[in-house]
């Protein structure tokens, strides 16, 4: 952060948080008491009252009373309504304010805002975090506290916006780093999305067509469980991400089908050398992910990726 963000004093902020599920819920329960005020809009009114009566907002108004009196706002939407509700929110303020987004696709919402006239002031972030469940009852305050958050294509925001945001998600206990739309949306296909459609696709292959759905979840246990978790999510916030990232989780699903061809053809050949030494390969990976991850949280710091 520069020294004018590091010298800004927070808790003079009013917040705006545009979607109130999981994540956005989140944001706003984790700068609560951090910031002045948060003022929330979802279009589910049930999901504005749940985080009144939780205290995870101060009040809710609409996007245009928000655009009036928020200094930063975060929008928390599913994907295709980012780059609308992002160009409507810049060009009716009436001030310089900070915008930002959490969303898993990048590239279309990035080329779509490039002409916006007020461009410098939107910042393109994703964090990392969440998990299967949805809505306000699923918020945790401290749902981004050390993890990473990406921000993307930083070269197009303006010193004050980007500051802000970065200074935001540092308040959150989380760690930013930048990288461009394109490589970021390559790395959501492998490592988010594909495990995503893979969950759904393990979910509709359990049941054995000579066995009742019942019969097939009375025999589940842990292994299913940890690899289904994620079929949970709903389709009105995956479709729009497939949509957005077509290409990229195509090439996923194409490199996944030929690992699992690799699998199924030691199998078939009995070639139990192969299949042992691709199951050493996948359980380095894992330990590369776990050691990863262990580094991160002991180097908690910002870090930029090059391009």
């Amino acid at each position: 952060m520069t020294n004018m963000i590091k010298a800004m004093n927070f808790k003079n902020l009013t917040l705006g948080v545009i979607g109130l599920g999981q994540i956005g819920a989140s944001l706003a329960a984790g700068l609560k008491g951090k910031v002045k005020t948060i003022i929330g809009f979802d279009i589910e009114p049930l999901n504005e009252e749940f985080c009144m009566n939780a205290g995870i907002i101060d009040t809710s108004n609409t996007l245009e009373e928000i655009c009036q009196m928020a200094d930063v706002v975060a929008i928390a939407t599913p994907v295709d309504q980012v780059m609308p509700i992002t160009s409507r929110i810049l060009s009716a303020s009436s001030k310089p304010l900070a915008v930002f987004d959490v969303g898993s696709t990048k590239s279309i919402i990035n080329k779509a805002l490039s002409t916006h006239q007020r461009r410098n002031q939107f910042v393109s972030s994703h964090p990392m975090a969440g998990n299967a469940g949805q809505g306000p009852e699923h918020a945790n305050a401290s749902l981004f506290k050390e993890k990473l958050v990406y921000i993307c294509d930083e070269h197009l925001c303006g010193i004050h916006a980007l500051d802000l945001v970065t200074g935001l998600w540092d308040l959150l206990g989380a760690r930013v780093e930048f990288i461009n739309s394109n490589q970021h949306d390559r790395l959501m296909a492998n490592v988010s999305h594909l495990p995503q459609l893979v969950s759904y696709a393990l979910a509709n292959a359990s049941v054995d067509k000579n066995s009742s759905i019942s019969q097939t979840m009375n025999a589940a246990s842990s292994g299913f469980d940890s690899m289904t978790r994620l079929a949970k999510s709903s389709a009105s916030m995956w479709l729009p991400i497939v949509k957005h990232n077509k290409e990229n989780i195509l090439s996923a699903i194409a490199e996944y089908q030929k690992q699992l061809y690799k699998i199924e053809m030691a199998i078939r050949q009995s070639d139990y050398q192969t299949l042992q030494s691709l199951i050493f390969k996948a359980n380095g990976i894992r330990n590369a992910f776990e050691n990863q991850q262990n580094q991160n949280i002991q180097n908690h710091g910002k870090r930029k990726v090059k391009n």
